[in-house]
């Protein structure tokens, strides 16, 4: 469920509705009292908010690990703990790829490294505009089930709508129970480079906004923090595909927080270019070129 705090929200809400509906989605548009009836803890200044049966989730590693081991399967080979160090480009094309573990040559090579993508471009003396951006998180202590649906907030959303939202009521939030009965509750977006340390200040803020929606976690106690990075790129979509000038070198990252949901799809599309040896439409708008001028070399650096 998204809910919904503000008039400036639900306005941007009824627009995102509008817009799943179009595509074929099964999305509700729901007035305080529905929210209340589904969610009995949530506090009463919310005005709505928006719902989808289709919606799930997943366990993140236990979905990274399914596709390795399947991955295993049709025959890859698959090098944990292995670093890139570096790579040998001549004529236009990636040779080989060096790393901890010796060295690697492919026609095609992808970077899928999400937020050090950047960091492997540069090898291949590339200038990819991704770069971290830090989501802290905090974890109580397990209590009784009482919540029914995943909760995030509208502001999340309704600032794609409505830019000027974020600038004016700043980040979201998100509330979710795990199976043993602990809240998770997020989450920041802040530009701290590779730093994955928590802070005083942000974790009282998450505190502060994820009461204000469910007034239960006033009396819960936290009992651990921690923060994850996220691939940011400047106008928020991903970079995928080919790149111009570079053959075989693929890019797939920059998909910031959706990059667990996308992934599927993205490896399907990335997978088809490269059998078929040729970039899919679709990965036209999500090419690194759009970052530069047409004027700009046809070799990016």
């Amino acid at each position: 469920m998204v809910v919904i705090e503000t008039e400036a929200e639900y306005k941007a809400m009824q627009l995102f509705v509008q817009d799943q509906k179009k595509i074929g989605l099964n999305v509700t548009l729901l007035d305080t009292k529905q929210v209340r009836e589904a969610e009995p803890y949530l506090d009463e200044h919310l005005l709505g908010a928006a719902y989808c049966p289709m919606d799930g989730q997943v366990n993140p590693i236990a979905l990274t690990l399914g596709f390795g081991l399947a991955a295993k399967k049709l025959g890859a080979d698959i090098y944990p703990n292995t670093c890139v160090t570096g790579m040998v480009v001549k004529g236009n094309r990636i040779r080989t790829v060096q790393s901890s573990q010796g060295q690697f040559e492919a026609e095609v090579v992808v970077n899928a490294a999400g937020v050090h993508a950047s960091e492997i471009a540069k090898m291949a003396g590339l200038d990819v505009p991704i770069t971290p951006r830090r989501g802290q998180l905090m974890v109580t202590e397990a209590v009784p089930m009482i919540l029914r649906h995943v909760l995030i907030s509208a502001k999340y959303i309704a600032a794609k709508y409505n830019p000027d939202l974020a600038l004016k009521d700043g980040e979201g939030a998100s509330i979710e129970q795990t199976l043993n009965g602990n809240l998770l509750l997020g989450s920041t977006r802040e530009f701290a480079g590779y730093d994955k340390r928590t802070t005083v200040k942000k974790l009282r803020m998450i505190a502060e906004r994820t009461s204000k929606i469910l007034p239960y976690l006033k009396k819960t106690s936290v009992i651990r923090a921690f923060a994850g990075l996220r691939p940011y790129t400047p106008d928020g979509y991903p970079i995928l595909g080919p790149v111009k000038g570079l053959e075989g070198f693929i890019i797939a990252a920059g998909h910031e927080g959706d990059g667990i949901a996308l992934a599927p799809i993205t490896g399907e599309i990335i997978a088809r270019s490269i059998v078929r040896g040729q970039a899919d439409s679709i990965l036209s708008e999500f090419r690194l070129e759009r970052f530069y001028p047409p004027s700009a070399s046809s070799e990016i650096k």
